[in-house]
């Protein structure tokens, strides 16, 4: 059986306990549970705490560490070697220096592959560094291999670099009745929209709002429900709504919402809107589509991914208000029913934790016939 030890850098220093990261990051970590039997799985993790224990029968190894660009943990870098595994996947691109130690340190008796979490690549003597630490990678993982391209355009990654798509994360948000769940949101009318994301650039709330604006000549009883964690760009959202009546009267500023609440949302809703420029995955896209909401997002790499190319959902460009009015517009008698329904069973075969795990299967038994 192949030995895969999955191994992040990043120290989550605000928790105490190893029960407290696997729970608030079940999105990342779910899928090992569907493992086994597959591969011998093994978590390598960094923290504020030092502790190896094993979780629903998955083996975590908790070590001390340090988010700084130039730290090195020793101690698991002794640990990972001793365990002698077949493949290591490294979680993120921004750890150069650690990444080129584990190679220097462990050997190279084992395949070495790197997962993007979203994350640019650096510039000056760090992205120096990250192209020194890609060259001894056997392969790459991104949700969409178009994720890729700012990376071998830097230089940082080989032109004919081993590329994998593998999600990032998934959900066990279900659908909901929708019926109670718009009597438990409040949510009303006949056509409803649903915004789960940050208020900022680049989720551009801005173009969405301009764009769900000129549909609404079209239907003005259509509705747009805005669920938001940060208020970056509130005051702009304000400005426009002062400047358009009909469009204020139209959306609802729900704000912060209990995560497990959210699954509500999804139901009640017939359509999930995103006006992301980038991203590196799409965890509110993925609950929206566990739960039956009908995908409205941007034409990036990630987002074609999930929906699979416009099979389970409606792209646009991204910053193109114009195109979205126009989008709308053209779904605005579209069989609902239908296209949710086809869109749950896409999820179920294609977007669970199980079809991480076996995707993830996959490229291990790739590697090691290499």
């Amino acid at each position: 059986m192949i030995k895969l030890v999955d191994l992040t850098y990043y120290a989550h220093r605000n928790y105490n306990r190893s029960g407290q990261v696997v729970e608030n990051h079940a999105p990342a970590l779910a899928f090992a549970l569907h493992l086994k039997n597959k591969l011998d799985f093994t978590f390598v993790k960094h923290a504020a705490f030092e502790e190896h224990t094993v979780i629903d029968g998955i083996p975590y190894h908790f070590f001390k560490g340090h988010n700084r660009f130039w730290s090195i943990s020793f101690k698991a870098h002794r640990f990972i070697r001793e365990l002698k595994p077949d493949i290591v996947l490294v979680q993120g691109l921004v750890f150069p220096l650690q990444v080129m130690f584990l190679r220097l340190f462990c050997g190279k008796n084992f395949k070495m592959v790197i997962q993007h979490h979203g994350e640019l690549p650096f510039g000056g003597i760090k992205g120096w560094l990250q192209k020194l630490s890609c060259n001894m990678v056997n392969a790459f993982i991104f949700t969409a291999a178009g994720n890729a391209e700012i990376w071998k355009k830097n230089g940082i990654i080989k032109s004919d670099a081993n590329i994998f798509e593998l999600l990032e994360a998934s959900t066990n948000f279900t659908q909901k009745d929708k019926q109670e769940s718009k009597d438990r949101t409040e949510i009303m009318g006949e056509t409803n929209f649903l915004w789960v994301g940050r208020l900022n650039a680049n989720k551009d709330p801005l173009t969405v709002l301009t764009g769900f604006g000129q549909y609404l000549q079209i239907n003005p009883d259509a509705k747009l429900y805005m669920i938001y964690q940060t208020e970056d760009m509130v005051n702009d959202v304000m400005q426009l709504f002062a400047s358009n009546r009909v469009l204020s009267n139209a959306v609802v500023l729900v704000g912060k919402v209990p995560n497990t609440e959210l699954p509500y949302w999804y139901s009640a809703a017939d359509f999930y809107i995103s006006g992301s420029h980038k991203e590196g995955s799409g965890y509110a896209l993925l609950e929206a589509m566990a739960c039956g909401c009908i995908p409205v997002v941007t034409t990036i790499p990630s987002y074609q991914k999930i929906v699979g190319s416009s099979k389970c959902g409606f792209l646009y460009p991204p910053g193109n208000a114009t195109a979205l009015g126009r989008l709308l517009g053209i779904i605005d008698n579209l069989d609902r029913g239908k296209f949710s329904a086809q869109n749950l069973n896409y999820f179920n075969q294609n977007l669970t934790f199980k079809s991480i795990a076996d995707d993830l299967v996959d490229i291990c038994k790739y590697l090691m016939a290499e």
